[in-house]
C-alpha cells in the first residue's frame, strides 16, 4: 500500500507542477497580449493626432502661400518684382535695380545669419 500512496503522491505532485506552469504561462501569453493591445491602441491614437497636425500644417502651407502670391501681385503693380529662388529673395525695382536677402530662420544658414547680423 505505502508504494501505492507514493505514486499517488509523486502523480499528483507532478500535475500540480505542469497545472502551475500552464497556468503561469496563460497569465503571462495574456499579459502580453492586453499590453500589446494597449500600445496598438495607444500608438493609432497618436498617428491620428499627427495626421490632424500634418492637414492643420498643409491648411496653413496652402494659406501662406497665397498671402505670399497676394503680396507679390500687389508690388507688382507698384512695380517692384518679387523672386524667390530656394531659400533667397530678389526684389527689382522700376529702375532696374536689384536687392537680394536670404529667408531669416532657414535651419542650414542660421549660425552664417547671426555672424552677419553682428
Amino acid at each position: 500500500m505505502p508504494n501505492f500512496l507514493t505514486i499517488l503522491n509523486l502523480v499528483a505532485t507532478f500535475g500540480l507542477i505542469v497545472g502551475g506552469l500552464l497556468a503561469y504561462h496563460h497569465g503571462f501569453a495574456r499579459t502580453a497580449t492586453e499590453v500589446q493591445e494597449r500600445v496598438i491602441r495607444l500608438l493609432q491614437s497618436e498617428i491620428g493626432a499627427l495626421q490632424d497636425r500634418i492637414d492643420a500644417l498643409e491648411k496653413e502651407n496652402t494659406r501662406l502661400s497665397q498671402v505670399i502670391m497676394t503680396i507679390r501681385a500687389s508690388l507688382k503693380r507698384r512695380g517692384l518684382h518679387i523672386t524667390i529662388d530656394g531659400e533667397l529673395v530678389s526684389i527689382r525695382d522700376k529702375t532696374g535695380l536689384t536687392q537680394s536677402a536670404r529667408i531669416h530662420g532657414s535651419k542650414d544658414n542660421t549660425g552664417q545669419q547671426d555672424a552677419e547680423a553682428e
